[in-house]
């Protein structure tokens, strides 16, 4: 069964329950201009997800949240390349990275995915059945759950932008707030990353956290 067509005609949940009902294996490919990204299926789950495969977000998040030397990093991408397997799994495979860690990055990358997709009005897919995962590190996602959670985001999207419109929007910090920064590891490290010049998008790109949890936190 050949499973393609624009997203137009068919919404992205109603394609997820069709391949969760019927416990596919295989990626979802979704296109749209110059994007694509792919979500993958184990048995009906999903197991990782990337909403545009040329920025390499999930390699990004991990290299941000995880302490990983030069040469294991240039070693799991040459892997990567080599092998056609992901740079997840292969610092997983290499003992550089904690499963559990880790897959609680593969999924949360999945939701974030997922997200951009639902904000797409045009694009289409296409499914290869079996077409195995290059991260599959064990994750297995409800689709039911994953687009509720998806869907959950675009409200407080909706709140964020009011603040935030664009992404071509530039941020600076003030000379002096009113009260003292309360602040997480995670919210800092964003934060240096401010500087006046860069903009919400690259933004993005460097902190490798997608656009709702680097926009929320913005």
């Amino acid at each position: 069964m050949k499973l393609e067509g624009s997203l137009d005609a068919f919404s992205l949940p109603d394609i997820f329950q069709l391949l969760s009902f019927t416990k596919k294996s295989g990626g979802l490919h979704l296109r749209r201009a110059a994007t694509h990204g792919c979500v993958h299926f184990r048995d009906g789950a999903v197991t990782g997800a990337t909403s545009d495969d040329g920025r390499q977000v999930l390699a990004r998040r991990i290299v941000g949240s995880a302490d990983i030397s030069d040469d294991v990093l240039s070693s799991a991408g040459e892997r990567a390349v080599n092998e056609n397997v992901g740079v997840a799994r292969a610092l997983l495979d290499a003992g550089a990275l904690d499963g559990e860690a880790l897959r609680g990055m593969v999924a949360e990358q999945a939701v974030d995915a997922v997200f951009d997709f639902l904000r797409w009005n045009e694009g289409d897919f296409s499914f290869s059945i079996d077409e195995p995962g290059p991260d599959d590190v064990g994750v297995q996602l409800g689709v039911e759950d994953l687009v509720t959670e998806a869907r959950g985001r675009l409200e407080l999207w909706d709140r964020a932008c009011q603040v935030i419109p664009s992404p071509d929007a530039v941020l600076a910090l003030p000379v002096s707030v009113g009260a003292d920064p309360q602040l997480t590891r995670g919210e800092w490290a964003l934060l240096a990353l401010v500087d006046g010049r860069r903009s919400v998008s690259e933004l993005v790109a460097l902190a490798g956290r997608g656009d709702f949890a680097v926009v929320s936190v913005l």
